[in-house]
């Protein structure tokens, strides 16, 4: 099998898919692309000229969400999604509401009026999920955690500190013993 990743390394939801890529072991090649600056070719891949897009074997796919599950379920070790599946639909749950959390972060970075209050609303809820249990869905690493932890390292860029949110920095210092997380936090040091 021919996996190829077309990335940027600025990316977060390119995040997503380096971290699952790497979490599972998976071997892929790797394009870079220069996002201010994307080729031609990129709308040929992907009609929405976005990253990360996936080519398998001729197969190509986008949407950082739906080639963590696609890998999740073509290569189950080891599991991302629990087996139970109501769990599996709490874990799509927490990625539906994390789009708030997107949209809030992207709207602070763009300092719109009440953006950073909308974002610390969504880091409450965080938190929250992060006070009951090891992992944003339970006791169990799952994709939530790579459909999140992108932008909750990027919270610096809009002046939130983590140490407002102990639970949630628990939680970043957990992810940052796996040598994939590590890796992207090298990237971002960068």
């Amino acid at each position: 099998m021919s996996i190829t990743l077309y990335s940027a390394d600025i990316c977060p939801y390119c995040v997503r898919t380096r971290l699952v890529l790497n979490g599972k072991g998976i071997e892929y090649d790797l394009v870079q692309v220069d996002l201010p600056d994307k080729p031609a070719w990129l709308r040929e891949l992907n009609p929405r000229n976005r990253v990360p897009v996936l080519d398998v074997d001729g197969q190509v796919l986008w949407e950082s969400e739906a080639l963590n599950d696609y890998l999740d379920e073509t290569h189950p070790e080891p599991a991302m999604m629990p087996s139970d599946p109501a769990e599996r639909a709490r874990v799509r749950m927490v990625l539906r509401r994390f789009e708030d959390l997107a949209d809030a972060f992207y709207a602070a970075r763009r300092e719109e009026d009440g953006a950073l209050e909308a974002l610390h609303a969504e880091l409450q809820w965080v938190s929250s999920q992060l006070e009951q249990s090891d992992y944003l869905v339970g006791d169990s690493y799952t994709l939530a955690e790579p459909g999140v932890w992108p932008w909750i390292t990027r919270l610096y860029r809009v002046g939130v500190d983590l140490g407002q949110y102990p639970a949630i920095a628990a939680w970043c210092d957990r992810l940052a013993e796996r040598p994939e997380y590590a890796a992207e936090l090298s990237l971002l040091a960068a």
